[in-house]
């Protein structure tokens, strides 16, 4: 990531150690060529328990691959992945000031649902019927 990109995203390392702690945490390394690129995870909802809602609350594409699509892919194979674990809603966020993540997010079909998390972060959602039609 980039410096000013830090405050956008919770350390790797800190999200490997809750999903060890956290058993309903899904890690996912990010690829390509067989270089670690990215990182995301995701998880199903537990508070109250909704199997067919996700939330994906961390994604981050390495400052060198940024802008070459890497992003797209990503975020498509996780939306596929979390789909095939019986995902209706997806649901993420991210800050106001990184439009970078908004406009991908929003070309991807998630919409802001009007509501903020605790750290005021935007959420938005995507239904996964209304996104396999949009495609």
């Amino acid at each position: 990531m980039d410096e000013y990109q830090k405050d956008y995203v919770a350390p790797n390392v800190y999200s490997i150690a809750e999903s060890k702690v956290e058993e309903h945490y899904c890690p996912r390394v990010i690829c390509s060529n067989d270089r670690v690129i990215g990182f995301l995870m995701y998880c199903v909802e537990v508070d109250p328990p909704d199997e067919t809602l996700f939330w994906l609350f961390r994604f981050m594409i390495g400052k060198d691959h940024q802008a070459k699509g890497y992003g797209t892919k990503a975020l498509q194979m996780a939306i596929d992945e979390m789909a095939a674990k019986g995902a209706k809603r997806i649901r993420t966020m991210y800050k106001s000031s990184n439009n970078i993540a908004g406009k991908l997010y929003k070309k991807m079909g998630f919409i802001e649902t009007g509501e903020y998390d605790e750290r005021g972060d935007i959420i938005l959602e995507l239904n996964i019927s209304l996104q396999k039609n949009a495609n």
